[in-house]
């Protein structure tokens, strides 16, 4: 063991004759720690946010969707389709019927989006049977009649139970002044809770032929595409209007809800400045705990030095003893971080409102390179708050430190 490893061993872990050098030395540490794991921490919970938000709305909505500009429906769906088909990175097509109604069920009443899918496409981009909460994903009813699935929050204000019969107005159509709107019948097969209000309270879905039935359609609004990756559904979209063009216009999940997801974003870097503020006062302890160390060893480092020990082997040992500080702190801070993420994801100790975060609880995403990033930031801190008490302690004349013993 080289000899300079060999002292601050000693210093560090040795009896100090001040104890309150080692009561310092113990809050650095530990202060560390608490600036480690809440950064980890910080950056977890925005990992959790981001992921969850996007698997909801990945798994919730489809990928990608084409609409026109100015009509409700489509009319060369074929050469469409075939234009799509071309694009290898589409997995799934699927047409759809996207309209806006009036949804009645007994006195009351309220606006909502329907769309019609066939029952054997619906589960190729719209995975809402992870979302149904009571009855079932059923388009069409044993008896024959249309089925309709809604949002919970949606059923409970409409004061609609699995079975009920429920009737949509076609707001939209053609007619003479005097005639009464289009309705449809349908049968309330199933809800579904999504937290996320603007599907929750909103979107119904049905039979993509009641729909046509409904609003005197032959063709469909447009197509719900899944593709392979979907972190490149805007490169996808974009590649879509470019090879159509106008009117046709291709849109993405992430183009939906830019707004929530670059809000996001923003915050990020605001939240972990703030954070990184408490790792940084516990540097500064660190500095301390460091220099209150070189002022009660000024006699031990003088001794050194007369008995041969050069300037940078006396910088050595005090570099080592706050790269020790500095591991201590990082090595309990990830452990700190890993027991409360464990706490908080498998017992969900801090909620949230879920109508506001579209979760009940909050998130916890531990990624092994916040961990490498954060740590070695810590350690590199850690080094850097040597510099002083090394240079102090390297300063130290043994002549005049022996001169008063």
């Amino acid at each position: 063991m080289r000899i300079s490893s060999f002292i601050a061993k000693r210093h560090l872990f040795s009896q100090h004759k001040v104890g309150y050098i080692s009561f310092i030395s113990i809050i650095s540490t530990v202060g560390l720690a608490i600036g480690v794991a809440a950064l980890i921490l910080t950056i977890s919970v925005l990992n959790g946010f981001e992921k969850e938000l996007k698997g909801k709305l990945i798994n919730f909505d489809s990928h990608v969707r084409l609409r026109l500009l100015y009509k409700d429906s489509m009319d060369s769906t074929r050469t469409v389709y075939q234009k799509l088909d071309s694009i290898k990175a589409i997995q799934t097509i699927v047409p759809y019927i996207h309209r806006n109604v009036i949804i009645r069920k007994g006195k009351n009443t309220d606006g909502v989006i329907v769309e019609g899918i066939r029952d054997k496409d619906i589960k190729k981009t719209l995975n809402i049977s992870r979302f149904i909460v009571k009855g079932k994903l059923q388009l069409k009813t044993a008896d024959g009649s249309d089925g309709i699935l809604m949002g919970r929050k949606l059923a409970n204000y409409l004061e609609a139970d699995i079975g009920d019969q429920v009737y949509l107005f076609n707001i939209k159509q053609k007619s003479s002044f005097s005639s009464s709107p289009k309705i449809g019948k349908f049968t309330l097969t199933g809800t579904y809770h999504s937290g996320i209000a603007e599907y929750d309270d909103i979107f119904v879905y049905t039979n993509l032929k009641a729909c046509q039935d409904l609003f005197d359609m032959n063709n469909f609004s447009g197509f719900q595409m899944n593709i392979i990756d979907p972190d490149n559904a805007s490169q996808i979209a974009a590649q879509i209007n470019e090879k159509l063009g106008f009117p046709y216009h291709a849109f993405s999940w992430d183009d939906l809800h830019k707004n929530l997801f670059k809000w996001l974003k923003v915050q990020r870097f605001p939240i972990i400045l703030v954070f990184g503020l408490i790792a940084l006062v516990a540097l500064f302890n660190l500095v301390s705990a460091l220099t209150m160390i070189v002022i009660e060893k000024t006699k031990d480092i003088g001794v050194l030095k007369s008995l041969g020990l050069n300037r940078s082997q006396i910088i050595s040992i005090f570099v080592q003893e706050s790269v020790l500080i500095g591991l201590g702190g990082i090595v309990l801070g990830f452990g700190l971080a890993l027991l409360l993420a464990w706490l908080q994801n498998t017992y969900g100790i801090i909620s949230i409102p879920e109508d506001v975060y579209f979760m009940k609880n909050v998130p916890i995403l531990l990624r092994i390179k916040d961990f490498i990033m954060i740590g070695g930031a810590a350690l590199i801190c850690s080094l850097l708050t040597t510099i002083y008490p090394a240079y102090k302690a390297s300063s130290v004349f043994p002549g005049e430190v022996m001169h008063y013993e």
